[in-house]
């Protein structure tokens, strides 16, 4: 989750790679400051230096890990020839994100839950899900355009689509290896696009 653009010889790499590595193995509650600076090397006026608190750590790493997501949604957009194949290559992201950033979900999932009992942290948590959540709204509507899907609520196709994806992640997650989770998402969204299709 750590952005590929960061030296990884600089302190502040350091610190995001030892914070990645607390929290993969401590959870984000757990694991505080003083273990990420003993992990890192660095004393907290070190760590405060870069960051201003753990959530801020932790935000950082979610961004890198969101922009490199985008990256290979922008791939996926320029070489589909319309809107639904676009749809179904998509979903190839999501074996990309268990097998690069499997600990860091279930840390995103128990960041959720604390954001629901602190105001303080619930606008960063939900924000990746409004960007995706537009992100796809626009393709229903570039869909419609193109006349390759029917008139339909782009927004309320958007919230299916990331509740079938946040269902599958969440199997992954709760029973590792007993789904092949890239061919259940495109199927799912193939039986999705199918009624939505201006050939239906």
């Amino acid at each position: 989750m750590v952005a590929n653009h960061r030296n990884p010889d600089t302190t502040r790499a350091r610190i995001l790679e030892s914070a990645q590595s607390a929290f993969g193995e401590m959870g984000y509650d757990r694991a505080s400051v003083a273990e990420i600076c003993a992990r890192a090397g660095v004393t907290k006026g070190g760590f405060y230096h870069h960051f201003e608190s753990k959530q801020a750590i932790f935000q950082e790493l979610l961004e890198g890990w969101l922009e490199d997501m985008d990256a290979r949604l922008n791939a996926f957009e320029r070489q589909s020839p319309d809107v639904p194949s676009q749809l179904v290559a998509m979903t190839g992201v999501l074996g990309h994100v268990l097998a690069s950033a499997g600990d860091q979900l279930s840390i995103y999932l128990e960041y959720v839950t604390q954001a629901l009992r602190d105001p303080d942290l619930r606008e960063a948590t939900v924000q990746p899900y409004h960007r995706f959540h537009a992100r796809i709204a626009d393709s229903i509507r570039r869909g419609i355009a193109e006349g390759s899907l029917r008139e339909v609520h782009p927004e309320a196709v958007a919230s299916t689509i990331l509740a079938l994806v946040m269902g599958l992640l969440l199997e992954a997650l709760l029973s590792p290896g007993s789904l092949d989770t890239s061919m259940a998402a495109a199927q799912a969204m193939r039986t999705l696009l199918n009624s939505l299709s201006v050939e239906q």
